[in-house]
């Protein structure tokens, strides 16, 4: 497994450590939360990703101690250029330096800023986390699992954390979406947008889609997957 993996997930560990009197706001969504689902799946794109991606859930986020402070005291600093990144050095095996970040995450709909950009969280510095429209669902789509490193054998550190579900990540919000008042609006314009990406083979989205696995893969056949899969999607929300 490529080194940098191992140490993304070493940080997403040490954040989630230093978050850990906020643990019961925090959502892990993004690429990581994919992989936790999906595991080792046969694919021929790259499985894992270098950052991480934590929401914070504005009604259970307490005052009390304040988001920078924990992170600085772990040696995270914040971007100065925007709103909601934390970033921390490690060294490779090679003695190669790299930044590795984790962005934290509101969802727009329940952020009690007024800003643009800032999701003002009342007890804590004003740029640590940003506002982020169309993550409501892993308000309501969220399950509690267990994350551990992928150096084990060094590292044997276990966390458990909320992460969200399927459908909050697929953007498909499932009934209890829908439904709610905090993620209806997104829910419903997120199954407008399938439709719009990757509802015919010559969407943006299925186009995308096809051009990132080549050559490995035929891309006519990317995109018609994409077509039938979508299609297949939208017709299990409409019954």
């Amino acid at each position: 497994m490529d080194e940098l993996y191992v140490i993304a997930r070493r940080v997403l560990l040490d954040a989630l450590d230093a978050l850990g009197q906020h643990r019961n706001a925090t959502i892990l969504v993004g690429a990581q939360a994919i992989y936790l689902h999906t595991g080792d799946a046969d694919l021929v794109v790259a499985e894992y990703t270098t950052d991480a991606d934590l929401a914070l859930d504005p009604g259970l986020l307490s005052k009390n101690p304040p988001i920078e402070q924990v992170l600085e005291g772990a040696g995270f600093y914040s971007s100065t250029s925007t709103i909601g990144i934390w970033k921390t050095r490690r060294r490779t095996s090679e003695s190669c330096d790299i930044d590795v970040q984790v962005d934290l995450l509101v969802p727009a709909r329940v952020s009690p800023g007024s800003g643009r950009r800032s999701a003002r969280l009342p007890g804590h510095g004003v740029n640590a986390a940003r506002k982020v429209d169309g993550l409501e669902g892993v308000l309501v789509d969220q399950a509690e699992h267990d994350i551990g490193s992928l150096e084990p054998e060094v590292d044997p550190r276990v966390i458990r954390t909320k992460v969200a579900g399927p459908g909050a990540l697929l953007v498909l919000r499932l009934g209890s979406i829908l439904t709610d008042t905090r993620s209806a609006t997104n829910g419903k314009r997120s199954i407008e947008l399938l439709a719009d990406l990757f509802g015919n083979r010559g969407s943006e989205g299925a186009v995308m889609a096809a051009r990132a696995v080549q050559p490995m893969m035929d891309a006519d056949e990317i995109r018609l997957t994409s077509e039938v899969l979508a299609g297949d999607l939208l017709n299990a929300l409409r019954r």
